[in-house]
C-alpha cells in the first residue's frame, strides 16, 4: 500500500478531530445553559476560582459560569491553570459527593482540556485518575463528560495519552462501548478516536480486537467510522480484526453509499462512506475477493460510478485508492468488467 494516500488520508483525518474537539468542548458547555449566562465576566470567572483556591464553599451557580467563561475565552483556561490550589479545588469537586457539582466540574475540566499541550499534560496529572473513576458512575451527563474530557486530554498528542492510559483510561473506555447506553458509548468513541489516532501503533495491541468486535455491534455514524479507519491504520489491525468487523463494514457501505448519493453534496467529509471506503481499503488482500464479491451481489457498481461523477474530490480520492487496490489485486474479476 503506498504510503503518500496514506499520509495524506490521515492528514486530513487529523483536521476533522481537531474540529470535533472544539465541537464536543461547546456541547458539554452548552448544557443547561442559560441566556443569562452568555455573556461571562472575567470577574465573574476570576471569582470562581478564588473560591476553588480557598476551599471557600463553592455553588453550582460559581462552577456553571466557571465552566461557560472557559468556554467564551481561552484565556480564562490560563486564569485557572495559572493559580495554584485551582485545579486541585476542581478535582475536590469532581470527587466529592454532590453530582450536580460533580458534572458541573468535569464540564470545566472538559473545557479546560481545549487549552496546549502543557496544560493538558497538568489536568492529566491532576484530574485523569478522578476522570476515569466517574466514567463508571450511573449518571448518564457525569459518564459522558468524563469521557468527552478525556477525549479531549488525548487530542492533544501522545504523550498526555500515555499519561492516561497508564491511569487506565483505555480499559475503562473499552468497557463503556459495551453498556446500553447510546450516551455513553459515543462519548467512549470520541475519546478512543483521538487516543486510536495519537498513540498510533502504540495503541496497545491487547484493546485492538475488543474496540474492533464492538464497533462490530455499534450502529455506524461518522465517529465510529472514523474509529474504525484510524485502528485499520494499525500494524497489527490485521491479525486481530474479527471476521464479523468486514461483515459490519461492508454493510454500512451500502447504506452509506445511498445516504450519500442521495444527502451529500459537498466537497468534504461529510459522511462515513469516505472512512468506510478507507477501512476497506486497508483490509488484508484475502479479504479483496469477498468485498468483491458483496459488491457484485448488491448491484454497487454503478453506484460508485454515480459517486464518482458527484465531483467530489475526498471521497473520489478514497473510492479510486481503494478499487486500484482491488483491481492491483483481482483484475481479473467479473466486478471489472461491469464496471
Amino acid at each position: 500500500m503506498d504510503d503518500f494516500p496514506v499520509h495524506s488520508l490521515r492528514e486530513s483525518t487529523r483536521n476533522v478531530l481537531k474540529l470535533n474537539r472544539r465541537f464536543h468542548r461547546d456541547e458539554v458547555s452548552d448544557v443547561q445553559r442559560s441566556i443569562k449566562e452568555l455573556s461571562i465576566s472575567p470577574q465573574s470567572v476570576a471569582d470562581a476560582v478564588q473560591k476553588l483556591k480557598t476551599k471557600c464553599l463553592i455553588t453550582i451557580t460559581d462552577l456553571q459560569t466557571l465552566k461557560n467563561g472557559l468556554m467564551e475565552d481561552s484565556k480564562n483556561i490560563e486564569v485557572v491553570l495559572s493559580t495554584h490550589g485551582a485545579l486541585r479545588g476542581l478535582v475536590r469537586e469532581l470527587s466529592g459527593h454532590d453530582i450536580r457539582k460533580q458534572c458541573a466540574a468535569a464540564g470545566c475540566c472538559c473545557n479546560l482540556a481545549l487549552g496546549d499541550a502543557r496544560a493538558c499534560m497538568a489536568i492529566a496529572k491532576a484530574a485523569g485518575p478522578y476522570l476515569n473513576a466517574a466514567l463508571d458512575n450511573l449518571t448518564t451527563e457525569l459518564a459522558v463528560t468524563c469521557a468527552w474530557a478525556l477525549g479531549n486530554l488525548a487530542g492533544s498528542g501522545a504523550k498526555v495519552c500515555d499519561i492516561l492510559v497508564a491511569q487506565g483510561a483505555l480499559a475503562k473506555l473499552c468497557e463503556l462501548l459495551l453498556l446500553n447506553n447510546a450516551d455513553v458509548q459515543d462519548a467512549a468513541l470520541y475519546a478512543l478516536l483521538h487516543f486510536a489516532f495519537h498513540m498510533e501503533d502504540d495503541f496497545k495491541t491487547e484493546y485492538l480486537p475488543k474496540v474492533l468486535s464492538a464497533l462490530s455491534k455499534l450502529e455506524a455514524n461518522l465517529t465510529s467510522s472514523q474509529l474504525s479507519f484510524v485502528l485499520s491504520c494499525h500494524a497489527d489491525f490485521r491479525d486481530n480484526m474479527p471476521e464479523e468487523f468486514l461483515q459490519k463494514m461492508l454493510a454500512t457501505l451500502a447504506l452509506s453509499v445511498k445516504n450519500h448519493t442521495a444527502n451529500c453534496k459537498e466537497n468534504n467529509l461529510c459522511c462515513e462512506l469516505v472512512y468506510v471506503i478507507r477501512t476497506l481499503a486497508n483490509m488484508d488482500i484475502e479479504m479483496y475477493g469477498a468485498i468483491l464479491n458483496f459488491l457484485l451481489e448488491n448491484n454497487l457498481g454503478q453506484s460508485l460510478w454515480q459517486i464518482l461523477n458527484l465531483n467530489n474530490s475526498v471521497v473520489n480520492e478514497s473510492l479510486l485508492w481503494l478499487l486500484g487496490n482491488l483491481h492491483n489485486c483481482c483484475g481479473d474479476n467479473i466486478f471489472f468488467s461491469n464496471l
